[in-house]
């Protein structure tokens, strides 16, 4: 009931005189509290005089950190709370200014104890009891400083030198991102080094042995700077590292929710170009002895990245090819592809200074759902080049109205870069050096190296790859169960479910590209063979073994709707709807998601009127079984749906009749109908003679008119019995001449 005039007056009130009626109210607290009076009323005041969400008020309580301290003691009497809060005792003991580097800067030092103070106050001191709109003030006040803060650490504080006559000048200095990726480097090559079994000493440089702790100006203990331990020590380097990236991915994930968009670019070139962030985040990505959480922090600032504009690492990806291919030979990626033994193993040694290689290797070994699903859209990303297909036409047409997944994505802000030659240039390198680790769990059996490189530089890059490539040779002439240093690769469903999501995504992201791949590797028919592991018992199937099940399905799915002949040819030939239509089998129809699929596919087929493989499901799967006892398939979809009915029909449509069960030689029905419910037109004995007499007199001059070359030209016939009759393999070697020219 207060008119607004009134409320700006109290507010003048509060403020004046440097919030002198606040600070009396405060000083009533600690006798009042040591004569054990109630406290409850004065609590309520000082909550309400907050909620007032007056800008100067928030400042006063949160820039003074004994004024901070009082405000949060009245505060553990809030009547709101179910029992007493312990504030005092949390920021006294428990909270800690924990740094890796000494932060020497006492302005950046005092804003962010202003940001601890902002935030603690928002969230838990009066978010128990309070919604988001009676908090704005802090809200704001938090992105500002937050602001301030990401400003102050990017910025090179300039320092005074004395130069020439005794004048001094100003130099700028290092600043504080800088000190701590330039320490991460250290760490990083310092444990890498110690666990390849070199010397540690020679791998890092003079640290102090002593922690430092700077305090604040106001002299109390609870604002201290905790540095990490600085011994040489392997425990204390990893405290150290993973010290450093958890301040990096802090500041990345301040820096994405808080500044502008000029302000992120200058953020995002200053922590990528000015500095070696990238090499070294792919090091901590490509090393197996990582834990879970220093994956998903460096995983977590790539993202920041991608997400901001996926050029920037696209970019850094051709850099980093570009440099090596002037320094090395092609011997060096010939040792990155994936190189099987006699047995079919393969080893993934990967080098740390390669970004995209080591979100592979992730993608290829991690097992955590959370890790794989951040290294998926990851690579969804990067690989997501602004929707344009691989000869600069827009497929917006064709796949993006199928698949609702790609315009959610595109629906995120998400900046992309439009230069087509830069984005050719990297899907060559991708589809040349990388898509193979993709794919290799579904090919081979998968083993890792217990040892890791040292970060490569100038020196020592060609020394670290004739490694990789002795490690490589010794591998393939044994097997790996001879190898103590090697560990395997688990099969995972859920991993193998992602990858199939991003393999689903590159066949109708990058048409011609991906049917080139599919088509040289056959990975379709490898892929769909795991649609035949069979469970005990459909109902205790596993939930992944049916994520995985239904991502194979989605893979077969994306294939079908590029509608390309060439992939039809290859499905016909290789029959690999065979394992499609054992796994509609053995899975019971009704309330089931693979049965779904299958059935939505082959309904896709028929709406499309696809005649190659309406013609090879009708002709090789819709046949009565030969057993007595299996049923058809349609029998078995028959109770539930008629999807297969339809799809026969569809195909006698498209040979121009319809077929009677007890009647194959295209005769008219008891019901005098033929095709298309129309009547049968009326034919006397005399017309039927002369035309199969006209039909005999054809096939007979159509025996001298055949060139007796053809069956050189199209060379013999499949042996496989489940092959089909077409000439598939012209085809594909049409289609590799076809893309030969083109590249």
């Amino acid at each position: 009931g207060v008119h607004l005039h009134q409320r700006e007056d109290f507010l003048i009130f509060l403020s004046q005189s440097d919030c002198a009626y606040i600070k009396l109210l405060l000083n009533l607290f600690p006798p009042a509290e040591e004569r054990g009076e109630d406290m409850t009323e004065l609590a309520v005041i000082i909550k309400t005089i907050l909620l007032l969400n007056d800008p100067e008020i928030i400042e006063y309580v949160t820039s003074d950190a004994p004024t901070f301290e009082s405000v949060c003691a009245v505060l553990e009497y809030d009547p709101e709370l179910r029992e007493k809060a312990n504030h005092r005792e949390f920021i006294r003991k428990c909270a800690k200014f924990r740094t890796v580097v000494k932060m020497e800067d006492d302005e950046l030092v005092a804003q962010i104890h202003h940001l601890f103070r902002v935030t603690y106050l928002r969230d838990n001191v009066l978010r128990p009891t309070m919604d988001e709109s009676s908090l704005s003030t802090l809200v704001s006040l938090a992105q500002f400083t937050q602001s301030d803060i990401i400003k102050g650490v990017i910025t090179a504080p300039k320092v005074k030198v004395a130069g020439a006559g005794g004048v001094a000048s100003e130099l700028p200095g290092l600043s504080y991102l800088t000190k701590v990726v330039r320490l991460l480097a250290v760490e990083i090559d310092a444990i890498r080094t110690f666990i390849s079994g070199e010397d540690e000493s020679n791998a890092a440089g003079p640290i102090c042995q002593n922690p430092t702790i700077e305090e604040e100006s106001g002299g109390t203990t609870m604002w201290q700077q905790h540095l990490a331990p600085q011994d040489s020590s392997l425990s204390s380097r990893h405290i150290r590292r993973k010290g450093c990236l958890m301040f990096l991915k802090e500041l990345f994930c301040k820096a994405r929710v808080s500044l502008q968009q000029p302000e992120k670019d200058e953020f995002i070139e200053s922590c990528v170009s000015n500095s070696k962030l990238l090499y070294l985040l792919g090091a901590i990505l490509s090393d197996p002895n990582v834990g879970v959480d220093e994956q998903g922090t460096a995983l977590e600032m790539v993202s920041v990245v991608a997400m901001h504009d996926p050029c920037v690492i696209r970019r850094h990806c051709l850099q980093g090819a570009g440099t090596a291919a002037e320094s090395s030979t092609n011997e060096m990626f010939s040792c990155l592809r994936p190189d099987p033994n006699d047995h079919r193993e393969v080893i993934f040694i990967c080098p740390p200074n390669d970004l995209l290689l080591s979100i592979l290797f992730v993608m290829s070994t991690a097992t955590d759902a959370g890790i794989l699903l951040q290294t998926s859209e990851i690579i969804r990303i990067i690989l997501d080049t602004d929707i344009v297909g691989d000869q600069g036409t827009s497929l917006n047409g064709s796949f993006m109205n199928e698949e609702n997944d790609i315009n959610a994505m595109n629906s995120q802000n998400i900046r992309y870069d439009t230069g087509s030659e830069e984005q050719n240039s990297f899907l060559a390198l991708f589809y040349d050096r990388y898509i193979q680790w993709l794919v290799a769990p579904f090919q081979y059996k998968m083993f890792i190296s217990k040892s890791i490189l040292p970060l490569l530089s100038e020196s020592n890059q060609d020394e670290s790859f004739s490694a990789i490539n002795r490690i490589r040779q010794e591998f393939k002439h044994c097997s790996a169960s001879e190898e103590k240093s090697l560990t395997s690769v688990a099969g995972c469903a859920v991993r193998s479910s992602f990858t199939l999501e991003i393999l689903s995504f590159c066949v109708r992201a990058h048409v011609y590209r991906m049917k080139f791949f599919i088509l040289r590797t056959r990975l379709l028919g490898t892929i769909l063979k795991m649609l035949c592991q069979k469970a005990p018992h459909p109902h205790q199937m596993s939930s992944g073994g049916k994520c995985l099940k239904l991502a194979s399905l989605k893979f077969l799915r994306s294939v079908l709707s590029v509608k390309d002949e060439f992939y039809h040819r290859h499905i016909v030939q290789y029959n690999l709807f065979a394992p499609v239509f054992d796994a509609f089998r053995i899975t019971p129809v009704g309330r089931n998601l693979i049965s779904s699929a299958v059935l939505e596919m082959c309904d896709f087929i028929r709406t499309e009127n696809i005649k190659s493989l309406l013609e090879y499901i009708v002709t090789k799967h819709l046949t009565k079984s030969a057993s007595p006892g299996e049923k058809s398939l349609e029998d078995i979809a028959n109770p539930h749906v008629d999807t297969f009915a339809q799809l026969r029909r569809t195909h006698e449509e498209n040979i121009g009749m319809h077929l009677d069960p007890n009647n194959e030689e295209g005769n008219p029905g008891n019901d005098g109908t033929t095709f298309n419910g129309r009547p049968a037109p009326v034919i006397n004995k005399k017309a039927l003679e002369d035309q199969r007499k006209y039909r005999e007199a054809e096939s007979e001059d159509s025996y001298f008119n055949d060139d007796d070359d053809d069956d050189e030209v199209m060379g013999p016939l499949p042996n496989d019995e489940n092959a089909s009759s077409l000439p598939a393999m012209s085809d594909t070697a049409s289609l590799l001449a076809d893309v030969s020219s083109l590249e």
